[in-house]
């Protein structure tokens, strides 16, 4: 493997850490789901995580590296567990989230420390408490209202005819951008036929085999997500595609201020928990006191 491919199983392993510190978080929104079943099953995703990243830097050392104790735990758990359900398992201890938390960062940085000469330089691990799939769970987003989200959020975010089907080209012709698009295009030095004919690569999996030719043909979306964790969580899984289909070596390091400070206007109900700006909830003199303090101490 690539150290981008190699990068693409710790980073997976870390957005499992970053489902866990969800959950905790978020107890209240999710008590009608099986959270100790979610809690396993994202646990035995770790590992195997892991042990991918494990396997593949030291296909032929696995005796030697697991002398290290943290590693040999981990093997531990993906073989006896996550792999294979052994009866004489001995399952890890721990009484808190937080204990069971730490203990897999903990984990997951012996890993990244042993294995550093075949993973990228600049790649961090960056823990945020955010699941995309619960979360759309907790706040009842489905598709249209995640595309509403979207509208609110993004009002004057860039459209393109060419994105549109056939039957929509048609249909809202009077929308048509096509020489717009191509002026811009050529202002940058490129082909707007060319463009248009890419892919959008839909999982970095659909890179393995892959001609030059066809990967020249793919695109790669940096979508913002519905919240600031979802947004860096998806542009570094593209900064990995990226990587991964052009030999680049590009990453995304957080603004780990803003991200205080939008949790801080959360509080406040400056921000809602897509972060879509609510000024009726700030009228008071009280509120917009809370509010210029903020911003004032993040400037």
């Amino acid at each position: 493997m690539t150290k981008w491919e190699l990068a693409r199983y710790l980073i997976e392993a870390k957005k499992n850490i970053d489902t866990l510190l969800y959950i905790k978080e978020n107890q209240k929104l999710l008590i009608n789901i099986d959270l100790r079943a979610r809690i396993a099953a994202t646990c035995q995703q770790f590992y195997i995580n892991c042990c991918i990243v494990l396997d593949k830097s030291f296909p032929k050392d696995k005796k030697k590296i697991c002398q290290n104790k943290v590693v040999a735990s981990i093997y531990y758990e993906r073989d006896k567990n996550s792999a294979h359900k052994d009866e004489n398992y001995k399952r890890q201890k721990y009484n808190t989230p937080d204990e069971l938390i730490a203990i897999l960062k903990n984990q997951l940085a012996e890993v990244r420390s042993l294995c550093k000469d075949f993973l990228p330089e600049n790649l961090t691990l960056d823990y945020v408490p955010h699941d995309k799939e619960l979360f759309r769970f907790a706040y009842r987003v489905n598709h249209e209202i995640e595309n509403d989200i979207y509208k609110i959020k993004y009002p004057l975010r860039v459209f393109h005819s060419y994105q549109l089907s056939k039957e929509g080209r048609h249909s809202f012709c009077e929308f048509d951008t096509a020489k717009q698009d191509e002026c811009l295009a050529k202002q940058f030095g490129y082909d707007l036929n060319e463009i248009t004919k890419r892919q959008i690569l839909q999982s970095a999996d659909d890179i393995r085999g892959m001609s030059e030719d066809e990967k020249q043909r793919q695109a790669v979306i940096l979508n913002d997500g519905l919240n600031s964790y979802e947004g860096l969580q998806n542009r570094q899984d593209s900064c990995i595609k990226i990587n991964m289909l052009h030999g680049y070596d590009i990453w995304v390091n957080p603004n780990w201020k803003l991200f205080e400070q939008i949790e801080e206007l959360k509080s406040i109900g400056f921000y809602d928990q897509f972060e879509i700006v609510h000024l009726e909830k700030v009228q008071d003199k009280e509120s917009q006191k809370k509010m210029q303090a903020i911003l004032e101490k993040y400037k």
